[in-house]
């Protein structure tokens, strides 16, 4: 399905990706980030015409609010709670489908802490082999000794969960590899056992972004750069789906134009959103 730029006018809010869709960084964890072209206009102007946004991120190392503050440093206008990372959804995916089960957590506190908020059990050590679920996140920290737990829990009963199936993203030194999309995939060759995503591309994980704004995916569009991630999981989920240019697109390994509307950047969004008009034209809910 194609969009034309009226369609915008039916979207009642978006997600947006943020590593090659509104920032280049130094690293994962958003370090030196700086805006891309029209993103602080963007979310500017969004903010001022009632359009309830979040922005989805593969990250797991760190808490929404630590993000949120790397972000609004580059001079982005967001909150902490508009800040949507997948410890948080792969929380509340737990807590959905595998009420009751301990987790053994090969990540970081972004990874672990949610987790932890929502009264999920966490084991720690040689505990972990007994754990009802293993949940592979970005670790800089990671030991064979926690792999080695990790594949007994999983040969032991275990689910295994990954926070992204991520395989490269975007810094300003260009595509660099997904580290916990690596570490669940070694898990996987080892046990034999294939991980499920709890991040991008799963249409669970955009349903419970799409409940944070207070919608559905098919009142939401979602705008980014990797047709693999966020793109896949919009056209899934049902949502209208904005491909950037910028980022992935803008790499010499060619990517595929999936999305419903492609467009240069996130610049070129908002002129077409400041064309169709502010959000009271659209058609009442």
């Amino acid at each position: 399905m194609t969009v034309t730029p009226r369609d915008l006018l039916r979207v009642r809010a978006f997600v947006f990706d943020v590593d090659g869709t509104l920032i280049i960084s130094e690293s994962a964890d958003w370090s030196g980030a700086i805006p891309l072209p029209g993103a602080v206009e963007l979310l500017t102007w969004l903010n001022q015409n009632g359009y309830p946004f979040a922005l989805f991120t593969s990250g797991s190392t760190e808490l929404p609010g630590t993000y949120a503050a790397r972000l609004r440093a580059a001079g982005l206008p967001v909150a902490d709670w508009q800040v949507v990372t997948t410890g948080v959804t792969a929380a509340e995916i737990i807590a959905t489908d595998y009420p009751g089960r301990a987790v053994f957590v090969l990540g970081e506190r972004g990874t672990r802490e949610p987790l932890q908020a929502r009264g999920i059990p966490v084991v720690e050590g040689e505990d972990g082999k007994h754990a009802g679920v293993v949940l592979v996140g970005w670790s800089r920290s990671l030991t064979y000794d926690q792999l080695d737990i990790a594949c007994r829990a999983v040969w032991n009963g275990a689910d295994l969960l990954v926070t992204s199936a991520a395989r490269v993203f975007v810094s300003k030194q260009g595509l660099r590899p997904g580290w916990s999309w690596s570490i669940a995939v070694a898990i996987a060759e080892t046990t034999g056992k294939a991980p499920r995503v709890v991040g991008k591309p799963s249409v669970e994980a955009l349903r419970a972004v799409a409940r944070l704004l207070g919608t559905v995916p098919a009142d939401v569009a979602v705008v980014g750069d990797d047709p693999d991630l966020e793109l896949r999981m919009g056209r899934e989920a049902g949502s209208v789906t904005i491909q950037v240019r910028t980022g992935r697109g803008s790499e010499p390994i060619e990517t595929p134009e999936i999305g419903n509307l492609v467009l240069r950047g996130v610049d070129e969004l908002l002129v077409l959103l400041q064309a169709i008009g502010a959000k009271e034209d659209a058609p009442d809910e």
